[in-house]
């Protein structure tokens, strides 16, 4: 019995540590999320009846419910992968780099990985957002935190969605 005891726990301790290891790298699929089109309308509540749907519109267009992330992190760069768009590639020692979105807008962008967190931010002169990827102590689940600022708004814009593996 003893010796069955002596070689369960240091099996078990393994495989903790195994996935503790595995940390914030690999592909994420989306588990749950807020209401991101009820997070724009509060967001947008308090603008004009000109401004408003020009804002909701352009925010949703920018902040889709993403289905799937991948994440590759090392000291030399990092990878940041939304559904099938092309990766964003960032300096993994935190520097700001140059990204084009897809649609031709033009951004600086950081990513700055510490231990179980990774916070990327995207800036321009229309605003800022940062997603912040923080994973779950079981290591079995990773939540992204988004905000969105930008003078043209009258408050951030908030949510979150939940990965698993």
């Amino acid at each position: 019995m003893r010796l069955a005891k002596s070689l369960v726990l240091p099996a078990f301790l393994a495989l903790s540590l195994a996935a503790q290891a595995q940390g914030l790298d690999g592909v994420w699929h989306r588990t749950g999320m807020d209401d991101i089109h009820a997070a724009i309308l509060a967001c947008t509540a308090d603008m004009n009846f000109i401004t408003r749907p020009i804002a909701r519109y352009k925010l949703t267009n920018v902040n889709p419910a993403y289905q799937k992330i991948t994440l590759a992190i090392t000291p030399q760069q990092v990878s940041v992968k939304l559904d099938d768009r092309v990766p964003i590639l960032m300096p993994g020692n935190g520097q700001e780099a140059p990204w084009t979105r897809e649609d031709g807008e033009k951004f600086m962008v950081a990513a700055h990985p510490q231990g179980n967190e990774l916070v990327q931010t995207f800036r321009n002169d229309e605003g800022a957002r940062t997603n912040v990827f923080k994973l779950s102590p079981d290591g079995k689940t990773l939540t992204l935190y988004v905000t969105v600022t930008s003078p043209r708004i009258p408050k951030p814009l908030t949510y979150t969605m939940t990965f698993g593996r």
